[in-house]
């Protein structure tokens, strides 16, 4: 019998395999309390850890320079240091495909076999309840977005296109094609189906299982195309303000991030999604290798200080929002992190990371380094005591941090999916209530 092509399928469903099916293929009523929701964003080079990192940990902590522009939320975030993907190398950009997945990434000259993405791990759980499952989107760079397949969810990079998508119909005729494009994936998947029925009588009772297993993932893509096809009928909400202005030039970086993060906070405020990821702010590339250079590190913390008053223009916009008794702040949890410490070094451990809102208790840094003199200590007693080359201590001090996806693992709980561990998860986040 002439092999299935796996990689036909894919294409021709257009929707990923392998994510938990569904008790109901049709969208759910609206909910009686708020539901939660997930933001997540990326930037490429981290921070200057001097002007990012708290000196001391618990409540009691004095605000470093960059935090500064985020004192009107101080109680309605956490920094959290300490924390790294394990198994991603001694450093480098291409860590940033494994950001939000945890993937092991040890050398970045081999292919990467990547996971699904937090943020598509908790859209799955909102499938059929919003029109969109998720969006990705990007100011610079690449998606952050990963399918349960470890396949790259293409990202949009024009606020205009978000703005079309979210409320803008489109014509009968085009409704129509998306309709036959459905139509069309349902097909291959009727005809897949027919082959299995074939291909069983043919294969050993394990292998049989392994197939019975597969087809459950089949039959949760039978469920995305029929409440896709539901969404497809129904009007979009009237817009709220006009198209925006896409920016042409990248190196706006503050305004491009601003015209996004109204797009979000637009789409939440619609519900027509409630997960999101962004990549964003990677046109410094040069600043943040200063090597020290007072001219370029003062330059590099101006733009870091930009993209921090940004975040801070997210989180007044869902303070802003209010939502029966609460806010969209209360609901939603919003994330910023990056896959190096800071671009000078580009070291992939110890990543700064930021959680606001999403009901979590804030207004701490939680530090899970231990103090560098103990971690000499471990090293010289791991060498008899004999002096090694300082770059032998990167590896080590990566050792000693608590998995991003500890962090992961508690937003997804706190989201409502039903999870023990995330990807390179030891479990929760210790401290994070």
């Amino acid at each position: 019998m002439k092999p299935i092509s796996r990689r036909l399928f894919l294409k021709n469903t257009g929707i990923a395999l392998g994510l938990p099916m569904l008790e109901s293929m049709l969208p759910a009523a609206a909910p009686s309390t708020a539901p939660r929701r997930m933001i997540c964003i990326g930037v490429p080079f981290g921070f200057d850890p001097a002007a990012f990192v708290p000196t001391t940990a618990g409540r009691d902590y004095a605000l470093p320079s960059h935090l500064t522009h985020l004192s009107a939320f101080r109680e309605e975030f956490t920094i959290i240091t300490g924390l790294s993907h394990p198994n991603t190398g001694g450093g480098g950009h291409k860590a940033e495909a494994v950001m939000l997945t945890g993937a092991p990434y040890p050398d970045y000259s081999h292919n990467l076999k990547n996971t699904i993405s937090v943020d598509q791990a908790f859209a799955a759980t909102c499938r059929g309840e919003t029109r969109y499952e998720s969006l990705a989107l990007t100011t610079q760079g690449g998606s952050l977005s990963v399918t349960a397949n470890g396949v790259s969810i293409p990202a949009m990079d024009r606020p205009s296109a978000v703005f079309k998508k979210l409320f803008l119909a489109g014509t009968p005729a085009e409704m129509d094609a998306e309709i036959r494009r459905i139509d069309e994936g349902r097909s291959m998947l009727d005809f897949v189906s027919e082959r299995a029925k074939s291909l069983n009588r043919q294969i050993s009772s394990a292998d049989r299982q392994r197939v019975d297993e597969y087809f459950e993932s089949v039959r949760d893509v039978e469920r995305q195309l029929q409440m896709a096809r539901e969404w497809v009928k129904r009007p979009k909400p009237v817009a709220i303000g006009g198209e925006p202005k896409d920016i042409g030039d990248a190196k706006e970086q503050k305004t491009r991030f601003q015209l996004m993060i109204d797009m979000i906070h637009l789409a939440l405020v619609i519900d027509s999604t409630r997960a999101a990821s962004i990549m964003t702010f990677g046109m410094h590339h040069d600043l943040s290798h200063h090597g020290k250079d007072p001219k370029k590190l003062a330059a590099c913390r101006q733009v870091e200080v930009e993209l921090i008053q940004s975040f801070a223009g997210l989180l007044g916009k869902l303070k802003e929002t209010k939502e029966g008794a609460s806010t969209l702040l209360d609901s939603t949890m919003v994330m910023m992190t990056s896959n190096l410490r800071d671009g000078n070094t580009h070291w992939t451990y110890n990543l700064p990371v930021i959680l606001a809102g999403g009901g979590f208790h804030h207004g701490q840094h939680l530090a899970f380094n231990r103090p560098y003199l103990e971690v000499v200590k471990e090293e010289l007693a791991a060498n008899d005591g004999k002096k090694v080359n300082p770059e032998k201590k990167i590896p080590l001090m990566g050792r000693d941090q608590q998995p991003l996806c500890n962090l992961y693992t508690s937003m997804l709980q706190k989201g409502g999916v039903a999870i023990e561990r995330f990807s390179t998860a030891t479990g929760p986040l210790e401290g994070l209530v």
